[in-house]
């Protein structure tokens, strides 16, 4: 019981496993070629972790999905210069051709005298999380475009508003010079004018906060 609860390799594969993820070390190699591996390995990947580890060796970076790869490489490169962690997304190619995209963060173990001995790190599913963002950003696109669709049609809608007011004031001026005869008419056009600066001022608000939007879409991309 005791060895079991000390048995810190097999604590971590345990425990990682729960987060549908795996733990490694490896040679800093183009494979990088897997020492250990701990977790849910054959979930994420699609093959068995003895893959990885016994001769012939399946080389951990052939699963990565080639538009991926140079975005690896040049993560873990940049972080073993400056001797730090790397954070980096991919997808992993399975069996059967699909793909699974992963969130690994890793770094270098290096010894006293600085020289790099081992990559590891662990490397989480993030599949749910990609498809989240996904439909997300969709959705953000699908509302940035109502709010184009909006700014368009309301623009002319405040031209034809100009217009009526403009209306209502010529209309004004020649009820004014009818005298008695064009007080009536003096009135709708009085109305008019109103109706259209009240419309105006509607839609141009609708305008503003359209634009405003469109902005905070932009800013959260």
């Amino acid at each position: 019981m005791d060895g079991a609860i000390f048995d810190g390799r097999a604590v971590i594969g345990s425990i990682v496993h729960r987060t549908n993820g795996f733990v490694y070390r490896c040679r800093n190699d183009r494979d990088y070629s897997m020492l250990l591996m701990e977790g849910a390995v054959a979930e994420l990947t699609g093959y068995p972790a003895s893959g990885f580890l016994e001769a012939p060796q399946r080389s951990y970076s052939g699963l990565c999905h080639p538009d991926d790869c140079d975005s690896v490489y040049l993560a873990v490169d940049t972080a073993l210069e400056k001797q730090e962690n790397w954070t980096v997304d991919y997808r992993l190619v399975r069996p059967d051709g699909s793909t699974r995209w992963v969130h690994e963060i890793g770094g270098g173990v290096f010894d006293g005298a600085g020289a790099l001995e081992f990559l590891e790190g662990i490397v989480l599913d993030h599949e749910a999380r990609r498809n989240e963002d996904t439909e997300r950003g969709k959705r953000t696109e699908l509302i940035a475009g109502h709010c184009r669709t909006l700014v368009q049609e309301t623009k002319p809608v405040l031209r034809v508003l100009r217009e009526l007011r403009i209306l209502a004031i010529n209309a004004r001026i020649e009820a004014a010079r009818a005298g008695r005869a064009g007080a009536g008419f003096a009135v709708v056009a009085g109305e008019v004018g109103r109706i259209a600066d009240e419309t105006a001022a509607r839609a141009s608000r609708v305008a503003d906060l359209t634009e405003e939007l469109q902005s905070l879409l932009r800013a959260n991309d």
